[in-house]
């Protein structure tokens, strides 16, 4: 993130310094610091998670445009953070993922790789609750996941066709998000990116099928 960018949110949200730096999880110094240095300089890459988490809790929040320039980056510098991380978090060599595309491509295989360990549906199972208290929050959640419990029941599909729902389930009710979901509001941006983008998938698959 640059520091002209800091500056952009400041002037377009007509948040004062003391308001962004609660956003961005910095001193009032450190970011008063930023705002008078100015230019094209970045701001310290050990912030960068914080800021973008921000701005994203800002959208939430409505202190700052969905459309904006910086939105976009947030979401797409979080989604990629995420990914890498849960790779790791679960014992996932990122390796095998470099060469798949895009981000999508990337949480895509996540999904795959999760939905194909031996432990992973019963696992899913057993912690039907979580995904119960998940949906509970949020009506976009409940919908997708009792759209992947069907894909999960559906007596036509092969049981390597469900590995995707199966991995997206998984990651819903592990209990180490990268993006804990306690964190206001940000806390489910991962899951509900992973719960799209397996219901894509299973939306193209129907579609094949006529």
């Amino acid at each position: 993130m640059k520091i002209s960018q800091i500056s952009k949110i400041s002037k377009d949200t007509g948040l004062s310094p003391e308001k962004l730096a609660v956003y961005f999880q910095v001193s009032n110094m450190t970011l008063r610091r930023w705002l008078k240095k100015g230019g094209t300089a970045r701001v310290p890459s050990q912030y960068d998670t914080n800021i973008y988490q921000g701005i994203l809790a800002m959208v939430k929040d409505g202190a700052i445009d969905k459309d904006h320039e910086c939105v976009k980056e947030a979401y797409e510098f979080t989604q990629v953070l995420f990914a890498n991380n849960s790779f790791m978090m679960m014992d996932l060599q990122a390796a095998q993922f470099e060469n798949t595309g895009n981000d999508e491509d990337g949480l895509m295989d996540l999904c795959l790789r999760l939905g194909q360990r031996d432990d992973s549906l019963s696992y899913v199972q057993r912690n039907e609750q979580t995904l119960q208290d998940l949906e509970k929050k949020s009506p976009s959640i409940r919908e997708k996941v009792t759209a992947l419990w069907n894909v999960l029941k559906d007596g036509e599909l092969q049981k390597t066709s469900k590995y995707v729902a199966v991995g997206a389930l998984f990651y819903l009710v592990f209990p180490f998000d990268f993006i804990p979901d306690s964190v206001p509001g940000v806390g489910l941006l991962d899951d509900y990116a992973i719960l799209s983008i397996a219901m894509d998938h299973y939306l193209r698959i129907k579609n094949l099928k006529g």
